[in-house]
């Protein structure tokens, strides 16, 4: 029997075009049009899982309110993390509303100011942003993919705790102990750096060959100068920075101080009732 409430079920509120245009998304983890993307309401149970600490940062409630807000999503770890802030963003503005007010301490005079930004900006900034997926180091072409939010997720989580790692040591009196505890933690975060290129490397072409086999891309990136290495780490933070969302333009209403205030996109604080 059809529920007969069904009819009163959530519907769609928003609509996006998703960064990625729908490239880079395993067969099956999304359905619909791209570029007319649905984005429902979060639910009561999605508002508490954003309050879970341990889920957030595991990226659990994360996935879980993706696929709970957005109906094309069928694997919300599959989804590249090109899509993901515009995704956030759309479900922010469906739940709460299209304006997110701001809190700032003026640095000149410490007056604090509020401020409200209309996130459909951010939507538009990310819409129109491009993947640069390709640069050349003569005479080989290397491709690139933007990360998976799993992928994502877990060098996030292991940049934690390393850092954590790092930031413990302090505590240990043996100064032999700590020094090696420092020494370990710095050579995984290196490690780490590195495998983050290789992941993102998809194929490299040659003059003779296209080069797919992941084993092989990471054994040349550890086996070239370490010029290759930062060349290519340089075009892909470069890249990182035309999908930084823009800061926010906050004039002080005391002194007419013109402040620069990033706009956080962190889970644990953005998806809170709107004021």
């Amino acid at each position: 029997m059809t529920n007969p409430l069904q009819k009163y079920f959530r519907q769609p509120k928003v609509f996006i075009t998703l960064p990625s245009k729908g490239m880079y998304y395993p067969e099956g983890a999304l359905t619909g049009d791209p570029n007319n993307f649905p984005i429902l309401a979060m639910t009561g149970m999605d508002e508490i899982i954003m309050k879970t600490p341990d889920a957030l940062l595991n990226g659990e409630a994360t996935v879980k309110v993706i696929e709970s807000c957005c109906p094309y999503i069928k694997d919300a770890w599959s989804v590249p993390n090109i899509d993901i802030d515009a995704i956030l963003v759309g479900i922010r503005i469906a739940t709460y509303g299209d304006i997110l007010t701001l809190d700032n301490t003026c640095p000149s005079c410490t007056t604090e100011n509020s401020y409200e930004v209309d996130l459909k900006t951010i939507t538009d900034h990310l819409s129109k942003c491009q993947f640069n997926h390709s640069m050349a180091i003569d005479p080989i072409s290397i491709n690139f993919r933007p990360l998976t939010y799993r992928e994502f997720t877990e060098e996030n989580l292991k940049s934690f705790y390393l850092r954590r790692q790092v930031f413990q040591s302090a505590e240990i009196d043996d100064q032999e102990a700590q020094q090696k505890v420092l020494e370990d933690a710095y050579a995984k975060l290196a490690e780490m750096k590195a495998d983050l290129v290789i992941k993102r490397i998809d194929s490299v072409q040659t003059i003779e060959n296209m080069v797919e086999d992941a084993n092989f891309i990471s054994e040349w990136i550890q086996n070239s100068d370490r010029e290759v290495f930062d060349t290519i780490t340089k075009f892909l933070d470069n890249s990182q920075e035309t999908w930084n969302i823009p800061k926010f333009q906050a004039k002080c209403t005391s002194c007419d101080h013109v402040d620069q205030i990033s706009i956080n996109l962190d889970q644990a604080s953005f998806f809170v009732i709107a004021s």
